[in-house]
């Protein structure tokens, strides 16, 4: 799932080998695979890359992104109507949108292992404030 703010980038930044910063230029996607719950398969474009950690190519703008679709909550026979149009709301999932900044965590050079959304302002102190992960020895 996509997930937003400083914070969490600077928390995913500081465990990566492989990130960029960049803003998402195109989103194509749909349900990859039939599972419970779905799963969300997107090939997303990016412009302005800023290559944070890893040896990623100059010459790669286009990834390909997973993430766990809408969990499709139901009603249980304990819940009054309120409760259950709440819990849907809560399984809302965020998915990637063209035009936003993202700070994207690799799991190697084609595939996107976490994406967060990040305010371009944060950038600077987002890169800042992630020390460089352990070596693994």
């Amino acid at each position: 799932m996509v997930s937003e703010g400083k914070e969490h980038a600077i928390q995913h930044l500081s465990k990566a080998q492989l990130a960029f910063i960049g803003v998402l230029k195109d989103v194509k996607g749909g349900i990859a695979m039939r599972s419970m719950p779905p799963i969300n398969h997107y090939t997303v474009t990016f412009e302005n890359i800023k290559r944070l950690r890893g040896n990623i190519s100059n010459t790669i703008v286009k990834y390909q992104y997973q993430q766990s679709g809408k969990g499709l909550k139901m009603k249980t026979e304990n819940e009054n109507e309120d409760q259950a149009r709440q819990a849907a709301e809560d399984d809302e999932v965020k998915e990637p949108k063209e035009g936003d900044t993202y700070l994207a965590i690799l799991k190697d050079e084609e595939n996107i292992e976490i994406l967060v959304e990040i305010n371009p302002n944060d950038i600077n102190e987002i890169i800042q404030s992630a020390p460089e992960p352990q070596a693994v020895l």
